[in-house]
């Protein structure tokens, strides 16, 4: 049931994007975009997990999965995640740092769409710049903290340097629920309970009111093509 929900989570971010972003009570931010989808699709949303849903929460979109877990159709939750991406071209018998970016996304929410053998993810967000107001498909060159060095050829490589908190959801449909025996008068799911997130390696949690824009800076954007990445295989050709 859980893989079916995602398929069709997935299908639906993708009928989405190029449109307006979506909008609730609070505003437009990265939440309204799966918030809403969720609950079109009668899965569990944040407001049933067991993280109260506030301004500065991250979020509990459903069951947690570990990172190698990840794939179409899940959740990602971002708390302060930011890649550094320094390239240095080697001249005159030195290395020297030649471009540099930040890719920030400080409190957000994505759905994948494809997970990519270099560590990359497409995923489908709203409230991401330069787009802000609409639904986008983007490339995310890296999920997991870490520094990870590629050489690109005999005169090029990258420093790619990621920070912050991650955390991973699969979509849970909603279930009949009874009393709680611990919390009398207080539903509980029935036959199970809900599974928590696993952090990747760092950690996460939930929020409320529109949420801060995810940025791309020094230069932006980033190209949205998961091509760009693929020279960071670790079986990258030398010149």
């Amino acid at each position: 049931m859980s893989d079916d929900l995602s398929e069709k989570l997935k299908t639906a971010a993708e009928a989405l994007v190029g449109k307006d972003a979506l909008t609730s009570s609070y505003g437009l931010d990265c939440f309204a975009l799966v918030d809403k989808l969720l609950r079109t699709l009668g899965a569990q949303t944040a407001a049933d997990g067991d993280v109260p849903v506030t301004r500065e929460a991250d979020y509990d979109w459903g069951d947690g999965i570990m990172l190698d877990s990840l794939g179409p159709g899940d959740i990602i939750q971002f708390r302060k995640h930011v890649i550094h991406i320094q390239t240095f071209t080697y001249a005159n018998d030195e290395w020297f740092e030649t471009d540099t970016r930040w890719i920030s996304r400080p409190h957000h929410t994505a759905i994948v769409m494809e997970v990519h053998k270099d560590g990359s993810v497409t995923v489908v967000e709203q409230n991401i710049q330069p787009n802000p107001k609409k639904i986008v498909r983007s490339v995310i060159p890296r999920l997991e903290a870490g520094e990870v060095n590629k050489k690109v050829s005999n005169e090029s490589k990258i420093k790619m340097t990621v920070t912050g908190d991650v955390r991973f959801y699969r979509a849970a449909a909603k279930e009949e629920t009874g009393a709680s025996f611990q919390q009398p008068g207080k539903s509980a799911p029935a036959g199970r309970s809900r599974m928590m997130a696993n952090v990747a390696p760092f950690q996460g949690g939930a929020k409320r009111m529109p949420g801060p824009v995810g940025m791309e800076v020094l230069p932006w954007p980033v190209s949205n093509s998961s091509d760009t990445w693929r020279f960071l295989d670790d079986d990258a050709r030398e010149s």
